[in-house]
């Protein structure tokens, strides 16, 4: 398990920045194929998984592949907590119309969106990733709507898509949960058994 620490969150030193993140993001897995490896397999299957903007962080890696070592199988996306996509967040967040903020969406400097990448990862060429998403059920800042449009978007792109919603969770309580803790390591020991390991 490799957990990333993304620059300038917890210790790493940085700015934070959409495409800093991503880079991030990319040296992760590029870190785990130089690792020396038991088997004998050219491809070393992932499993990406995000958590509130992290979602939006992992479905673009996933979406833009080609930025990824070759080595690298994408066996399985776990969205916790995701959004649609950051310009949907502006207007949860500021929903009153009488407020500037909706109109300010060409200037934002970020545009992390699970959306489109959704599409961009079902239209690839290589194997694509089961998508497990993790909605909390009392989430205080993303709507259930959001959890609802990307499994729905999942279903029509014809990927394989399980969601499960975490009673009580508040929106950074999903994995605190045992619920939450026991859904996402099925979702990851399914996906382990199909490859073998």
């Amino acid at each position: 398990m490799v957990c990333v620490s993304y620059r300038g969150y917890w210790t790493s030193k940085g700015r934070p920045s959409e495409s800093g993140i991503s880079k991030d993001a990319v040296a992760a897995p590029e870190w785990i194929t130089s690792q020396p490896r038991n088997n004998l397999t050219s491809r070393v299957p992932v499993i990406l998984c995000g958590q509130s903007i992290g979602t939006g962080i992992a479905t673009n890696i996933a979406a833009n592949h080609q930025l990824l070592p070759r080595e690298v199988d994408i066996k399985l996306l776990i969205l916790e907590t995701p959004f649609t996509n950051i310009r949907d967040m502006l207007v949860t967040i500021y929903p009153q119309k009488w407020l500037p903020y909706r109109y300010l969406r060409p200037f934002l400097w970020n545009h992390l969106d699970s959306w489109r990448a959704l599409e961009q990862i079902s239209k690839s060429s290589i194997s694509l990733p089961k998508v497990v998403i993790l909605e909390a059920e009392k989430d205080e800042l993303v709507p259930k709507s959001h959890g609802d449009a990307l499994e729905k978007r999942c279903i029509d792109l014809g990927l394989d898509v399980k969601r499960h919603v975490i009673r009580g969770a508040l929106h950074t309580e999903v994995k605190s949960r045992t619920e939450g803790r026991t859904t996402t390591g099925e979702a990851i020991r399914v996906v382990g058994n199909s490859v073998g390991h």
